[in-house]
């Protein structure tokens, strides 16, 4: 009987060991499993961060703040001699000379050469005696998808943020005009600045936001596509320019016709009608017209153009604008008097370019 006992103590004595062991093993492997796969996602993590830095590397000194004396906006090199695009919409209105800013903190002034035909939100920029700039590459045709990595870089807000590095993912591509719907932040003022793919080749102009205040991005980003921009630096290089802004004549069939006479106009500013509206009536000359635009939820803008026949087509002259009403007060509100007899064109926009809400306007006559 002591015998079996003792046996019996032996094969439980035994048992427990063996399931000690298994059990010893089981957490030795579970927390070599964790830490491998804590290590993994360190790894990938590392991996993203060196793509991004590399890309900021390479694309960060070709990308410029264009600066007029009234705004800005962003740009980028595209030619070792000098060759900078930008939005239309960020020169609009603009001198024939502007100032870019580069990183380091390096200004050169730059001709406004020219805009796209056909409406295309897009303007050339020249800086002269350079031969050595750094520039940035062109992604090829149809290289993005839907949930690609993309990174911004730009002057949102204030010219004191130029050099602002985003990163987000395509989340939409237009098929009809390939417009690239992005969330990687961006603000007014990244207008006319690159979006990049991993390799740090533009694949987009920032154009356009929806929903943007200045605290708030919804992630409703658009950039016009790298296949318009290489037929517009196509044509560019050709001297295939207009001399102004297109969108403008392209909207002409979209005008809205207003009398001056204090009736409130309500409007909404979104991505069918451009992110702009137009209002055209009659003035006389030497008449004193007073014009205000106001937004609870954008920084709304005005401009009063003049609006001249040509064989060219119609030419428009800049009367006035203005994005700010007063100190604290970022209503629009122009008051001028008319040079001449003709027909003028109300722009009401936002003074960031491609920002969507509600507005109402309101214009009069003084006697």
């Amino acid at each position: 009987m002591n015998r079996k006992l003792s046996q019996f103590s032996r094969l439980t004595l035994c048992v427990l060991f063996n399931l000690i062991s298994v059990t010893a093993i089981e957490e030795a492997l579970s927390d070599k499993g964790f830490k491998l796969g804590y290590s993994n996602r360190a790894i990938a993590q590392t991996a993203e961060e060196q793509i991004a830095r590399r890309v900021y590397k390479k694309a960060s000194p070709a990308v410029v703040t264009v600066k007029d004396g009234k705004g800005h906006g962003s740009g980028f090199v595209v030619s070792q001699d000098g060759l900078i695009i930008t939005n239309a919409h960020v020169v609009q209105g603009s001198p024939s000379v502007v100032t870019v800013e580069f990183k380091d903190g390096k200004q050169l002034p730059a001709d406004v050469i020219g805009f796209a035909k056909g409406g295309l939100d897009l303007a050339v920029l020249k800086i002269h005696r350079q031969k050595n700039l750094q520039t940035v590459a062109l992604a090829t045709e149809g290289s993005t998808e839907v949930a690609d990595r993309v990174f911004a870089i730009g002057s949102p807000l204030d010219p004191e943020f130029k050099d602002t590095f985003t990163i987000g993912n395509i989340t939409r591509i237009n098929k009809s005009d390939g417009v690239i719907q992005h969330n990687a932040p961006v603000y007014g003022g990244n207008s006319g600045g690159p979006l990049l793919n991993s390799k740090a080749e533009v694949i987009g102009v920032n154009t356009s936001i929806i929903g943007a205040t200045g605290k708030l991005n919804t992630g409703m980003n658009f950039a016009i596509p790298v296949s318009d921009l290489r037929s517009f630096i196509a044509a560019a290089r050709k001297g295939d320019l207009s001399p102004v802004p297109t969108e403008l004549q392209s909207k002409q069939r979209e005008f809205i016709n207003i009398s001056l006479n204090g009736q409130v106009i309500n409007g909404k500013l979104t991505r069918e009608n451009r992110f702009f509206d137009l209002y055209i009536f009659q003035g006389k000359a030497g008449k004193k017209v007073v014009i205000e635009m106001i937004s609870k939820n954008m920084n709304p803008a005005l401009g009063l153009y003049q609006i001249t026949e040509t064989p060219q087509g119609n030419q428009r002259t800049k009367i006035a604008q203005n994005d700010d009403k007063g100190a604290g007060d970022f209503n629009s509100f122009i008051a001028t008097t008319l040079p001449v007899d003709g027909i003028y064109v109300i722009e009401a926009k936002s003074s960031a370019g491609g920002q969507s809400g509600d507005y109402s306007l309101r214009g009069i006559v003084e006697p």
